[in-house]
This record gives C-alpha cells, sequence and structure tokens, in this order.
C-alpha cells in the first residue's frame, strides 16, 4: 500500500490573501509587501467572520511596513503617538497666513476641546487607531461635552452643540490626515465619523419698512458714529458682504463704470468674487460720497469696524428681534430670492463654492413661502 501524501498546510479560499491553517482550522490574512509576505492571524474559524476582518488586517500590515520604511530612511523609529501630529496640525495652522486670525483662534479651540472630551488621544498609538474608536468618541462628546458650566449659569446644559462637535471632527481628521500623508497610518480612521445634524436656524429677519425703521433709529441715536452704523448695516445688507469682507471695502474695489463691486473675500478661494453694482448699495455708495467729500481710492468705504452695540439697542427699541452683523447677510440673500433670483446666483454673490448646496439648504423654504404669498393674490 502506497504511502499518504502529507496535505498542505495552507487551505487557499476564494478570497484574494485569505487562507485557513488546516490543522488549527484558523483563518490568515497573507499580505506581499515590499516582495515579502507578511501573515497575520484573523484569530477565528469562522470564514464570514474572517473576510470581515481581512480589510483591516491588511490596511494594518501595509501601515506598519510604511512605518518600518520610514524608521530604514531616518536611522530610528519615528514617534507614532497622536500628541505628535496634533503639534504638527497646530504648527501648520500658525504659519497659515491665509487664514484670519479668528479662524486660528477657533480651530485652536476646537483642538482643545478635541483633548479635553478624549484626554488619551495625544498618547494613542496613531496606527492603532480605528474608525469605531473615533466614532465612539464622538457619540460620547455629542452626550457628555466637555463638562464646562459658566460661572453663576442658571442653567446647565449637558453634551455638546452639533457646531462644536463637527469642528472638533474636522480638526481630527486634519490631524490623522497628516499622519496619512506622513506614512505614518495606513488611512484616516475620521473619515467615516457621522457628523451631528446642525438644527436649522428659522430666520426671522425685518420686514421693508422694519429695516427702513431699524437704519434710522441707527442713524439718529445721537452718537458720533451713529451715521457711519448706520451706513455700515446698510452696507452690509446692500451687498451680502460678511463684516470683515465689508470693512475691507475700498473705493478702488468699485467699478461705476462696469457696475461692479470686487468683494476682497479671504474665508476660501472662492470668496474673494466681483458682484453686479446692486442698485440699493450703487445709491448708498453715492450717498456716502456725497456726505464726505472726494477720498483718496484706498479710503474705507466703512469707517467703523463694527455695528453690532447700535443694532442691539436699535432693534430693541423698534421692537424686532435682535440681530446680527451675520444675519444682515441673511437678509441680502433673503430679498434676493423673494425678488426671483435664483439660490445658484444668490450663493455666486454670497462667495460660496458649493455651487448653492448651503444657500438652498439656508434659504430653500422661501422659494415655497414666496410662492404660496405671490399665489394669495391671484384672482380670476
Amino acid at each position: 500500500m502506497e504511502p499518504v501524501k502529507n496535505e498542505p498546510r495552507w487551505e487557499r479560499t476564494n478570497v484574494t490573501n485569505l487562507l485557513r491553517n488546516r490543522q488549527s482550522g484558523t483563518y490568515y490574512a497573507r499580505v506581499k509587501v515590499n516582495g515579502k509576505q507578511k501573515w497575520r492571524s484573523l484569530e477565528t474559524s469562522v470564514f464570514t467572520v474572517a473576510k470581515l476582518r481581512l480589510g483591516d488586517a491588511e490596511k494594518a500590515i501595509r501601515s506598519q511596513a510604511l512605518v518600518a520604511n520610514a524608521a530604514g530612511e531616518t536611522g530610528s523609529v519615528p514617534e507614532t503617538t497622536v500628541g505628535r501630529f496634533i503639534a504638527a496640525y497646530l504648527a501648520r495652522l500658525a504659519n497659515n497666513s491665509r487664514l484670519a486670525a479668528s479662524s486660528k483662534a477657533r480651530a485652536g479651540d476646537s483642538v482643545k476641546t478635541l483633548i479635553k472630551t478624549w484626554p488619551e488621544l495625544p498618547d494613542r498609538d496613531v496606527r492603532r487607531l480605528t474608525p469605531s474608536d473615533c466614532q465612539a468618541w464622538a457619540s460620547h462628546a455629542l452626550r457628555e461635552g466637555t463638562g464646562f458650566v459658566a460661572p453663576n449659569a442658571r442653567t446647565k446644559r449637558k453634551g455638546m452643540s452639533p457646531s462644536s462637535l463637527n469642528k472638533c471632527i474636522d480638526a481630527l481628521r486634519a490631524i490623522l490626515e497628516i499622519a496619512r500623508t506622513q506614512g505614518m497610518a495606513y488611512d484616516n480612521p475620521a473619515t467615516t465619523v457621522t457628523k451631528a445634524p446642525k438644527r436649522q436656524k428659522r430666520l426671522e429677519l425685518p420686514s421693508p419698512s422694519q429695516f427702513q425703521a431699524l437704519v434710522k433709529r441707527i442713524a439718529t441715536a445721537g452718537s458720533r458714529w451713529s451715521s457711519d452704523a448706520a451706513d455700515l448695516v446698510r452696507l452690509l445688507t446692500y451687498s451680502g458682504a460678511r463684516l470683515r469682507e465689508a470693512t475691507s471695502l475700498r473705493w478702488r474695489h468699485l467699478n461705476e463704470a462696469k457696475k461692479l463691486l470686487t468683494i476682497p473675500g479671504s474665508k476660501s478661494s472662492s470668496s474673494y468674487r466681483v458682484v453686479p453694482l446692486f442698485p440699493p448699495l450703487a445709491s448708498l455708495l453715492a450717498e456716502i460720497r456725497e456726505k464726505r467729500g472726494p477720498e483718496a481710492a484706498d479710503a474705507a468705504i466703512a469707517r467703523v469696524e463694527s455695528c453690532m452695540d447700535a443694532l442691539k439697542s436699535a432693534c430693541r427699541e423698534i421692537g424686532i428681534k435682535p440681530m446680527t452683523h451675520h444675519d444682515l447677510r441673511h437678509l441680502f440673500a433673503t430679498r434676493c430670492i423673494e425678488s426671483g433670483v435664483d439660490i445658484p446666483t444668490v450663493s455666486r454673490w454670497l462667495g460660496h463654492s458649493d455651487g448653492g448646496a448651503l444657500a438652498m439648504q439656508t434659504y430653500g423654504h422661501l422659494r415655497q413661502e414666496h410662492s404660496f404669498a405671490q399665489a394669495a393674490k391671484v384672482t380670476f
């Protein structure tokens, strides 16, 4: 009788890089990296479970190979704690000349909040962070928040606002993306973290008659800067510019011959834009020039940097909901849409780069409301 040949130790499957050990029944991942085979146990003898674990095992093997290569080039094993990449992110933030100081401050605050809600994060090995780890942190942070309670607060709010959480998620993604691009991690585990849905703010803006009363109240308040504050309110409303954009406007940005105004945006690449000289805006600029007389091309159109106090006081006195600088930008967009301008065009005038997605989300309900209001006027 012929002797029985020894069976091969490894049994192939119909899934690439997935093999089974015949003796133990355990499944293994086998990945070829830099010409060498790397093995990792999937710690299961169930085929369906092994298939699910295979992808993470492949990524982990390749990630370790990247780190090994980096160590070979530098002669030492690079530090792979998340803290290293947090420091790198903050350094990039500080050196980014395109970001406003306020934007840098907000991003820095998001990093502080991230660490406060995930204290062990800086000491974690970036190679061992998983999407589940990141999602677990996000869920906990949204539910519990930082635990901070303002002095003398009448109500204690538990949890974190969706807006704050989403800024922290953006910071985490940016931090871990640095690790990925430097070869310290195979992928970015924070990319799959689900952001919190924002509670849509219901816009409560003044009617045209209320707005005119508001401007008149600010202009006649009796302060040295009352007239200039009223001009800034109208400039923000008639141009749709953000506060920082409006206060950066100079007379040289105005092209009266072509009836165009250049808005020196700085928030993003698309925020620097050229918009039509809207009739109310043209009238306002002509009025300001007449009051002041000839000015240098580099003179500021707005003489005050803020009108918040005057705006708040005037709203209270005429009995309407308090408004902010940004609410005046909302008022511009609302009046444009109610006048029949399509949302993608309004979006370009606002300096959005998303083709109108944000404007549709913010102002989309106005279309239907305006349509109903117009329909009520139809008679036969």
